[in-house]
């Protein structure tokens, strides 16, 4: 299974225009922004000015890029680099080389597995470009870009990596189903653009829901009705992502006039799982 994980990968980032479209594109924005704001802080008093008062915390920087990697515009950037991957091998006709060698599932669970890792890579590498860069800038600006890792009590830490492992392990949720959208266009139409195509349609269909569900609802008169919303897997990984960076669960704004609760952590974890699966 290694050898296939290493094929995926090196077959993978061989493809470089859909590799740094879809997945680096996140390590490269923020070096170049980063890039942007210290020549910012070396030439502009105003902006010197506007960091002093409250300078960034690492600990907040390096957390921040995974607000942008878990929102919807970052699922269906993973759901276009799953397209290709999975299309890929019925447009290109790769599967008649490859499953003589290999059996089906083999080949199927490790590109599942290697998209996913592909992605988390470059989702980690750029909180780290955000950490590092984030403290050049700061310090030009004059500030002081705290807390010191060496002061951080052993709470602290367990605080730190415990967010962020939840978040890195929402992503890697997130490119999961992308996977799984993107496979079954594939499967579907045996093109790129239609794995891709379907992948985004069934990932715009799980916002589209609300809107069929709130007409439902008011037609019939039962509001409960948008509870179901809090069935798909779009929810419930925002749901996580709260959880993990709020302390509390999510419950969206069109369904707050009804009693509800945000489901718990365990709840959105079992349901993701099952979606995957």
């Amino acid at each position: 299974m290694l050898d296939l994980f290493r094929a995926e990968w090196m077959k993978i980032g061989g493809n470089r225009i859909v590799t740094t479209a879809f997945i680096w594109i996140y390590p490269a924005s923020a070096f170049m922004l980063l890039i942007f704001a210290m020549i910012a802080a070396g030439v502009s008093e105003t902006f010197r000015q506007q960091v002093l008062p409250s300078p960034p915390q690492w600990t907040q920087q390096v957390m921040f890029p995974w607000i942008i990697i878990n929102s919807e515009l970052g699922r269906m950037m993973l759901v276009a680099f799953a397209g290709d991957v999975f299309g890929g091998e019925y447009q290109r006709q790769m599967w008649k080389n490859l499953l003589p060698r290999r059996r089906r599932h083999q080949l199927i669970l490790n590109k599942f597995l290697t998209i996913a890792a592909y992605a988390l890579f470059a989702f980690v590498l750029m909180c780290i470009i955000v950490g590092v860069l984030s403290g050049f800038v700061t310090a030009i600006a004059g500030a002081s870009y705290g807390p010191n890792p060496m002061q951080m009590s052993g709470d602290e830490w367990s605080v730190f990596v415990r967010q962020f492992g939840s978040q890195a392990s929402i992503a890697f949720a997130a490119a999961l189903l992308a996977a799984c959208y993107a496979a079954l266009g594939g499967i579907f139409t045996r093109s790129i653009l239609g794995a891709i195509v379907f992948g985004v349609l069934f990932t715009l269909a799980e916002q589209g829901i609300v809107i069929v569900l709130l007409i439902i609802s008011q037609i019939t008169q039962t509001p409960e009705l948008l509870q179901v919303y809090l069935l798909t897997p779009g929810y419930n990984l925002a749901n996580l992502s709260s959880w993990s960076a709020f302390g509390g669960g999510y419950v969206p704004l069109f369904i707050t006039n009804i009693e509800v609760s945000a489901f718990s952590v365990e709840t959105s974890t079992l349901l993701v799982l099952g979606w995957i699966a």
